[in-house]
């Protein structure tokens, strides 16, 4: 199986593609491709799955073989915090090993660049190039013991970040004490479980479930999506709690539940800090999306004068933007979100303390901030569906679609068809489809959105039916 980088690096199930040797050949490449661009050092991190800090002590003394120095991380961390570490060590990247959201079996290897922000698809096309060249080459593979990388200073051990004291210069938690919220937490037996509480414990009712680490996330799929929080609903009910908080393996991504148990989509979330930093904060800029993500934004965007730059999925692209500064918040409709001026990762840490901040100010749920949006800007309704498919059938299931859709584009009334990442058809009434390969699992996913509830599942039962007449599978 050939090493692939997709959206979020490469990932793989442990023991089968994802093992030892494929690990210090990923390493190796990139290890070649820091020396091209004359990196000095770099930063090593992991998260909490099965063998994720043995094989980052094998990806830290591969690249300490190389002549790079290693910053390693002491303890599992999120993806957020190697971000942060990379511009505040003035490190040339990172690496983490993480396979994020995925289910247990997966671990993955993520490159991030000098930015902090995911390596760019140039980069990880060079680096796979170097692998095909490392193969072909027989190229031997070289490697230091660890501890006498550390003994030698190559490898650096840190255990304390400066994180926290910087995100706290960007949330306000004077103001989330004074509210004095009623907060349940739900890390998935994650990397979260060490970054969230020390900033908002002792400032509001707090209380954890599932904060230990296991390698197997207690059997749970740990990415933050509705049909996973079943637990964190139950808690926040039981708990008569203000919020429930969330995030995944690797504490990237977010999710919430509302007071009254309900789960609020990260479409809606991002709606809401969008349109709380240019109306409460009094920022001035544009939105980055993702061609997946809400059009909430759009309208959001254009009320206050300014406009949604639409990118592929990928925080790579959306990091780039604001990096730029051509948008001064970015977000995905997979939970992941930044800010111009933090980082150019998706930071789940950062995400549930600014909306605690939000709901602080305004005194209102996340479903009463929604319903206000929805009455400002106009309801929009999204909802994401996604089939399984064999390996086999990877590279066939986006030509079966998009023949069909072709073929069949006056009778299925389509206005408009977008290729800039997967296949989206606009309707005539203004509503979307998108069909998209996931780019961190073997999934096709389709994204809907509609402007009400009932046409929404109108919405879901044509693009299934479109689906499953080009020869697609049964749904997940």
């Amino acid at each position: 199986m050939p090493i692939k980088f997709g959206t979020s690096g490469w990932r793989g199930i442990i023991a089968d593609d994802f093992t030892f040797e494929n690990v210090r050949l990923a390493s190796t490449a990139i290890a070649n491709y820091l020396k091209e661009i004359d990196a000095k050092s770099i930063v090593v991190g992991y998260d909490t799955r099965f063998m994720s800090e043995d094989f980052a002590k094998s990806v830290a003394s591969v690249i300490a073989a190389h002549g790079i120095n290693v910053h390693f991380s002491q303890y599992d961390i999120p993806t957020p915090v190697v971000a942060f570490e990379i511009l505040d060590k003035k490190a040339s990247g990172g690496i983490n090993i993480t396979a994020s959201h995925n289910d247990y079996m997966y671990n993955g290897l993520k490159f991030s660049n000098k930015t902090g922000g995911p390596a760019l698809p140039e980069e990880t096309k060079r680096i796979e190039e170097i692998i095909n060249q490392i193969k072909e080459n027989k190229e031997k593979i070289l490697s230091i013991e660890f501890n006498e990388a550390v003994s030698k200073g190559i490898i650096s051990i840190f255990d304390k970040t400066n994180y926290f004291e910087n995100l706290k210069k960007l949330v306000d938690f004077e103001k989330i004490k004074e509210r004095h919220l009623k907060v349940v937490y739900e890390p998935f037996f994650g990397t979260g479980r060490r970054f969230l509480p020390p900033l908002v414990k002792d400032i509001t009712d707090f209380e954890m479930i599932h904060g230990e680490r296991d390698p197997l996330f207690g059997k749970l799929h740990p990415e933050p999506i509705e049909e996973n929080l079943k637990q964190l609903k139950e808690a926040v009910l039981n708990q008569r709690a203000n919020v429930g908080l969330s995030t995944d393996g690797d504490a990237d991504r977010f999710g919430f539940i509302d007071s009254d148990g309900s789960f609020i989509s990260p479409n809606i979330i991002l709606s809401i800090i969008y349109y709380y930093l240019l109306d409460v904060r009094q920022l001035k800029g544009n939105v980055v999306r993702t061609i997946s993500t809400t059009t909430l934004l759009d309208r959001i965007a254009k009320a206050y004068g300014f406009e949604a730059i639409v990118t592929p999925v990928g925080f790579k692209y959306i990091g780039e933007a604001l990096f730029e500064k051509r948008a001064i918040f970015g977000g995905e409709e997979s939970g992941g979100a930044s800010i111009q001026g933090w980082l150019q990762e998706k930071d789940g840490i950062f995400v549930n303390t600014l909306v605690l901040e939000i709901i602080s100010h305004y005194k209102k749920s996340l479903r009463e901030l929604r319903n206000k949006l929805f009455e400002k800007f106009g309801a929009v309704y999204n909802k994401r569906i996604d089939f399984p498919f064999s390996k086999e059938l990877q590279g066939k299931i986006m030509n079966l679609l998009k023949s069909y859709i072709l073929q069949n584009k006056d009778f299925l009334s389509i206005k408009n068809i977008n290729e800039l990442d997967g296949l989206q058809i606009s309707l005539e009434d203004g509503s979307t489809i998108l069909f998209r390969l996931s780019g961190t699992e073997p999934k096709t996913r389709i994204y809907l959105e509609a402007y009400s509830e009932e046409k929404l599942d109108e919405l879901s039962n044509f693009a299934i039916q479109i689906f499953n007449k080009a020869g697609g599978l049964s749904e997940n």
